[in-house]
């Protein structure tokens, strides 16, 4: 058993090179490590892989994230928050609609 595991061992260092060396060559074409930190965490590597990878500390990489964290969250707030306003003139205007504008002659 303690053979079988070494070699796990083994194959999953060996991985583990070659999964750093993907990532190092996915990431060579962007200039900003904002950029190289946000697509590395999208390929799901953790914060302290990503510090290892790109030779920073892993509170860089936390604050990067942690910024562009808030930055979408403030953008889905804004977004919703704008998709919200018309449903609520479409609401209006149906509500006018069924109470009728007040011109209409007595139905008989």
């Amino acid at each position: 058993m303690s053979q079988t595991n070494d070699i796990l061992l083994e194959i999953s260092g060996k991985l583990d090179k070659v999964l750093r060396l993907l990532a190092l060559d996915v990431v060579k074409g962007y200039e900003k490590e904002q950029e190289k930190i946000v697509l590395l965490d999208s390929l799901g590597f953790r914060p302290v892989e990503i510090a290892k990878l790109l030779n920073k500390s892993q509170d860089n990489v936390n604050a990067v994230l942690g910024s562009i964290r808030k930055r979408t969250e403030k953008k889905v707030k804004t977004i919703a928050t704008t998709q919200a306003e018309p449903e609520k003139t479409n609401a209006q205007e149906v509500k006018m609609t069924e109470e009728g504008t007040g011109n209409e002659s007595p139905r008989k």
